[in-house]
């Protein structure tokens, strides 16, 4: 029997409480993956037909990086479909953070800890109270830069989205790349192998 249930407007993003109502600066920055959690058999309204719902896994990653005096910045990804499809959000996110095609039987946990380039855009909220900030594009951090990754408040010229630096926008277009990709690869993980308790240390690992 299947009943229609009116869908929820509560977001499946599992950093909504930590991040609050950080409003992360624009601009592109030095950031550090300092969480990834997957959920598991989450019941939600199909995206083709709404009045329908859809069990699927769900993956949120989660950033962390400083600003230029310094200030501690958290920001969270959209909720991402686990899926191995090449034009699945998921993949083109992990192409964009890697540099380069994921390969299946990777566990992308692995990345967390990793540095990435990542553009952070403001956004229209619906309601039209404010903005709210979004990861509009990342890559990987480029060589001439691995020297540098250390500064707490480096920023890579505070780049606007419309300006962001090479690499790939977070959906997996194309933005001229040019950045030498670090040896690191690598892939989907069909079985999820992320706890999904895991807490944001108190020292702020970035």
């Amino acid at each position: 029997m299947a009943i229609l249930q009116e869908a929820s407007s509560k977001s499946n993003n599992p950093f909504l409480e930590l991040v609050k109502d950080d409003l992360a600066p624009a601009g592109t920055w030095v950031a550090t993956i300092i969480d990834i959690r997957d959920q598991f058999g989450v019941v939600r309204p199909s995206f083709d037909n709404p009045q329908v719902t859809e069990i699927v896994d769900l993956t949120t990653f989660l950033f962390g990086f400083r600003d230029q005096v310094g200030q501690p910045h958290r920001i969270a990804s959209k909720t991402m479909r686990i899926s191995g499809n090449e034009k699945s959000t998921l993949f083109g996110f992990l192409k964009a953070a890697l540099g380069c095609a994921p390969k299946y039987g990777w566990d992308y946990c692995e990345m967390k800890g990793r540095k990435c380039l990542v553009t952070v855009a403001h956004e229209q909220r619906h309601n039209g109270q404010g903005v709210f900030p979004s990861i509009a594009a990342l890559c990987p951090v480029p060589t001439g830069m691995a020297g540098t990754v250390g500064s707490p408040q480096l920023a890579v010229g505070n780049v606007q989205p419309s300006q962001a630096p090479h690499g790939t926008t977070a959906s997996g277009q194309s933005m001229a790349a040019s950045v030498q990709v670090g040896p690191a690869q690598g892939a989907i993980s069909r079985g999820g192998a992320i706890s999904a308790g895991s807490e944001v240390d108190e020292e702020l690992p970035f």
